[in-house]
């Protein structure tokens, strides 16, 4: 498993090719895509940092800022932040915009996960 961040943080994904690489190489991928002067971005940032590190050991998780990598946001139909992608298998399961309840991303991603199991 390629794992490229401390288990209770996100790594920010700086380029394109690391991102195809960690979604076509994990099984799990949580992608938090956010902006820098985004302050609902920056205030939900470590509740999902913390959802997941508590409850999700075997998701991936990265963050891409918007305004550093808008090819990618484009390519992935992201136009507003924050937006939260889970991907398994290298596809796309979840899509949470703007107003994220980490409650209903919970149970969506056990229901998932618990097909897996």
């Amino acid at each position: 498993m390629y794992i490229l961040y401390e288990k209770d943080r996100m790594e920010v994904i700086r380029n394109m090719s690391t991102y195809e690489q960690i979604v076509a190489s994990n099984l799990f991928v949580l992608v938090y895509f956010s902006g820098q002067n985004c302050s609902v971005c920056q205030a939900l940032k470590p509740k999902i940092e913390k959802l997941v590190a508590d409850n999700f050991s075997d998701i991936v998780l990265v963050e891409i800022p918007t305004e550093q990598l808008p090819d990618l946001a484009a390519r992935l139909s992201v136009f507003t932040i924050p937006v939260i992608l889970f991907f398994v298998e290298g596809k796309e399961y979840i899509r949470e915009v703007r107003f994220i309840d980490t409650s209903v991303l919970k149970a969506k991603i056990e229901k998932i996960l618990s097909l897996y199991k």
